[in-house]
């Protein structure tokens, strides 16, 4: 216990001040001996505070408060060790003393508190959640300190197996020596006698097509087992070798062929009879094949892309055709090619992973992409709200001077008990509530109307024609349908027309599904009153047990069309081609002559002499800012093309099969128009100038873009797309001239594709593509023993231990508690000269300042008594509320009676004189006034004089 100071030198200065202080009293002439004095020391007390203060004076003692922070690892590594860890700091707590606290932290990647510090701590097991792929024990130890309370004797207690693989404890170690922090290390080793992990993965960095190369892997093990290694393209499986490996690392070899262009992702994986760990049984690596471009072609039907192939054959173009189920499912199988055509495809045909993939493909990988036209493509093929629209120049529902007029859709829905019926867990039910939501998203909220009825024998509204308001709440209705009961069409037939003749809208249409048979006869009279009403009807017959002939009857008698399905999931895809064909401008069945809206390249010397008829097109309406290069009679969009962020596309909304396009089939100049259509898509900005690197740290991923050329600053950005496909643009800052750096978070292990591109003014100038390949955390490699952070904690005066006894056992560094006194003693001086200038200017007096701390100590008194009464009080008052009524009021009684008499004696004591004087003599008020001054009363007020005036009169 004592006082430190941070600048003891300034103490010199307490005696010369002082001194010059005493000389400079002297001087003092106004003022008398006793007030010089005083003046003297209180000046002389100011100034020692002050230096003391600005000496930076402390007072220490001796810290018997002992804290202790238990850090547990976490991570995958030290599973197994989990229990033996929980129990370890269970045991240790229990040998601690009085004056230790303690707190419990787990640790992976990251730290969680399991226990906040305090001298009953309860900890049982490890309930936090943390990243268990990493070890960052500087972390945990960081965490640590920043929890110590001050003044307090500090321990920390590690628990691992000392395996850091992220963070740097070296970095952090020496300042806990110098802290005076106790450190203690627990370990336990990894348990890796029987493990098999995939070291390594490479293949060459750039290809060429066609180029056979070799792909070399490394498996380590720690055991000698027999093994299956399989090697993947992709989805692809293009090797496989049954191997025998022996303790310590294993090569191997596998040998492929660069067969197409684009980028290629690689995975190793190894399957072994003796194995504890799987997270590290798999590798990535990729590369990037060079290549001429490379077309794909999708078919909607059969042939419906033969007139298109036989002109890339004569082009000498590279191409592949494939059906529409067979389309690409990823990103990387896309890249493959330069250019994807689809022909007069449906949307439902399309997997999910081309339809999620397609908008990145042609925005951040420069794909190029062609739709053509026919009745089941754009708004007819479900094109609507999906990433086909998103993509193509053109938006799928008529918009402007074309703009369809209000809509009114009824849905007749057979619910009869056949309609539970399905395939592969889907109902018939299912699929007809599924089409009907479909139809819903194909018309207009606020503006078109919807009704849907669901029949059996009887009919029943899951939704009353309405306008679209709510669309959740209409879906919602719509999935209340429950099938059962037989078939009966007509009420509902009649019911849904009734419903249609009274609304406002400009175009009515039914759609009518069943599955059964229903009544043969008596539809005459109503479908000539639908017909009569310009209200026309489609119909759907679903399977083998529909009555067709009824059902083609009713569509055509109204002016619809009738479908024959025995693929349930087809019906969606025909309720949403049927709403878009109730409004009659969707598809076009005429003769016309495209007409040239501007000019561009892709008709550079092919409009020349004129341009053949067309048969038809599917109507559609031009994005703002795409070109309308062709259009119809109508100033339909025929041809429309614009640059979809770093790739091209293109809208040909007629078809390509000739059904629509035969006076083009034949025509010399047809051959010459798409081979500049394909050649505008396969355009791209890959500038050799433009390079990228990709490093990791942990989960962060740093892209640093480099431009050779220093084409001075430019926006960049660059766009990763994960292993599982999804997208996310990351924006780069300029770190060096011509060098663009960002940083992103990586927690899939697999493949990354990453596209860089430059922008100026809004217009890409230069792109380029590559990859990275993360593997499984370094936490599930097979380590080598290594005694790095034994070293470190040895180095830095750390201590081992090996049970829990020796945790409170070993003697804790005592340190110093401390406190700074610098602000108190200046606010003390402070004080202090204001006293010495009260007693100079006030002319205050000691014996003021006594009476002043009399007064003062007296009223403290008088407020205490006047509480403790306040209390007797209110205590004697919840008494008297347990009394009965009738006590009560007695007491009401009572204490009026001492109010009276209270009142009474203090008229008597303290009443007017004057009063007094009318009733008694002169003698009676002598005597009265010679009792007042003997009580001591020293008062003199007007009352008196008055009395006084009356006894002269």
């Amino acid at each position: 216990m004592g006082f430190n100071f941070v600048r003891p030198y300034l103490l010199v200065f307490i005696p010369v001040l002082i001194g010059i202080i005493l000389f400079l009293s002297r001087y003092a002439v106004r003022l008398n001996k006793s007030k010089k004095k005083r003046a003297v020391i209180l000046r002389c007390i100011v100034v020692v505070l002050i230096l003391l203060s600005m000496s930076g004076t402390s007072f220490y003692w001796k810290l018997n408060t002992n804290t202790t922070i238990f850090l547990i690892d976490n991570s995958d590594s030290v599973a197994s060790n989990r229990s033996d860890f929980e129990a370890f700091v269970k045991d240790a707590i229990k040998e601690k003393s009085g004056r230790d606290q303690v707190g419990v932290l787990s640790f992976g990647g990251n730290t969680q508190v399991e226990n906040f510090i305090s001298k009953d701590s309860t900890f049982s097991k490890i309930d936090g959640k943390v990243d268990s792929n990493y070890t960052n024990i500087e972390g945990a130890v960081t965490s640590a300190i920043s929890l110590f309370p001050d003044n307090s004797n500090k321990r920390i207690v590690l628990l691992s197996d000392g395996d850091e693989n992220e963070g740097n404890l070296s970095k952090i170690m020496p300042s806990l020596k110098q802290q005076g922090i106790d450190f203690q290390y627990y370990k336990k080793q990894q348990d890796t006698s029987e493990e098999v992990a995939v070291q390594s993965i490479s293949v060459p960095e750039k290809l060429v097509l066609d180029e056979e190369f070799n792909v070399n892997v490394n498996i380590q093990s720690t055991a000698d087992t027999d093994a299956k290694l399989s090697l993947f393209n992709g989805r692809e499986k293009v090797g496989e070798q049954k191997v025998h490996l022996t303790k310590g690392t294993n090569k191997y070899v596998f040998k492929d062929k660069a067969t197409s262009g684009g980028f290629k992702g690689y995975k190793v994986t190894v399957e072994a009879d003796k194995d504890k760990e799987l997270k590290n049984n798999e590798a990535s690596a990729f590369t990037m094949v060079t290549s001429k471009p490379k077309i794909l072609i999708i078919e909607g039907g059969e042939n419906e892309g033969s007139e298109l192939t036989k002109m890339l054959q004569a082009s000498s173009l590279d191409y592949t055709v494939v059906s529409a189920k067979g389309a690409p499912r990823s990103l990387q199988e896309m890249t493959t090619y330069k250019s994807i055509i689809t022909c007069n495809v449906s949307a439902d045909d399309l997997n999910e992973g081309f339809m999620n993939s397609l908008d990145s493909y042609v925005k951040d990988f420069g794909g190029g992409f062609i739709a053509t036209g026919g009745d089941n493509s754009f708004a007819l093929g479900g094109y609507s709200k999906t990433s086909l629209e998103k993509v193509l120049p053109v938006y799928m529902d008529m918009r402007g001077k074309k703009e369809i007029p209000k809509m009114s859709i009824m849905l007749i829905i057979d619910k009869s008990g056949s309609m539970t019926e399905g395939v592969a867990g889907v109902s018939k039910i299912d699929m007809a509530k599924e089409a009907a939501i479909r139809s819903l998203d194909s018309l207009r909220t606020g503006k078109d109307e919807i009704g849907v009825l669901a029949f059996d024998d009887q009919y029943s509204w899951a939704v009353k024609r309405s306008i679209i308001s709510d669309p959740k709440k209409t879906e919602d209705d719509i999935g209340s349908i429950r099938a059962g009961g037989g078939t009966s069409i007509i009420p509902a037939l009649e019911a849904g027309y009734n419903s249609l003749k009274a609304s406002d809208a400009k175009i009515k249409h039914i759609i009518l599904l069943t599955d059964g048979q229903a009544e043969n006869s008596g539809y005459d009279s109503l479908l000539g009153s639908i017909k009569k009403d310009n209200i026309t009807v489609s119909t759907v017959a679903v399977g083998k047990d529909a009555d067709k002939n009824l059902l083609k009857s009713i569509a055509d008698t109204c002016g619809g069309r009738a479908y024959v399905t025995d693929e349930y999931t087809n019906i969606p895809r025909i309720f949403s081609k049927e709403t878009f064909m109730a409004a009659r401008m969707y598809l076009n069945n005429r003769e016309f002559t495209p007409k040239v809206n501007t000019d561009h390249s892709i008709i550079s010397g092919i409009d020349d002499g004129g341009l053949p008829f067309l048969l038809g097109y599917v109507g559609a309406s031009q994005k703002e800012t795409a070109r309308m290069i062709l259009k119809s009679d109508e100033d339909d969009p025929i041809l429309t093309a614009w640059q979809y962020g770093l790739g091209k596309a293109v809208a040909w909304n007629s078809d390509i099969s000739g059904k629509w396009s035969a006076n083009y089939i034949g025509w010399p100049k047809d051959i010459k128009l798409w081979q500049n259509i394909i050649n505008f898509t396969i355009e791209n900005y890959n500038n050799e100038d433009l390079s990228m690197e990709v490093t990791n740290d942990g989960n962060s991923t740093k892209v640093v873009l480099k431009d050779k050329k220093n084409q001075g600053e430019v926006d960049s950005t660059a766009t990763i797309v994960s292993p599982d496909g999804e997208s996310k643009d990351v924006k780069l800052y300029p770190t060096a001239p011509g060098e663009y750096t960002g940083n992103f978070q990586t927690k899939e292990d697999g493949v990354y594709m990453i596209s860089g591109k430059q922008s100026k003014n809004g217009e890409t100038i230069s792109s380029v593509n590559s990859g990275y390949a993360r593997q499984y955390s370094p936490e599930y490699k097979i380590k080598e023993s290594t005694d790095k952070i034994d070293k470190l904690i040895s180095e830095n005066g750390g201590k081992f231990i090996k049970s829990p006894k020796d945790v409170f056992a070993n003697d804790i560094l005592r340190k110093k508690g401390q406190r700074d006194l610098s602000a108190l003693l200046l606010a003390l001086a402070l004080i202090i000269l204001m006293l010495d200038i009260a007693f100079r200017r006030l002319n205050l007096k000691f014996s003021k300042i006594k009476l002043l701390k009399e007064t003062l100590f007296k009223s403290l008194e008088q407020y205490k008594v006047s509480n403790e009464k306040k209390k007797e009080s209110k205590i004697k008052g919840k008494k008297d509320k347990l009394q009965s009524k009738s006590n009560a009021e007695n007491m009401m009684n009572t204490e009026e009676i001492k109010k009276d008499n209270i009142k009474g004696n203090y008229k008597n004591e303290f009443g007017s004189f004057e009063n007094s004087a009318n009733k008694q003599d002169n003698k009676e008020i002598k005597i009265q006034k010679q009792e007042v001054k003997e009580e001591g009363s020293n008062m003199l007020d007007t009352s008196e004089l008055l009395k006084k005036k009356k006894f002269k009169k």
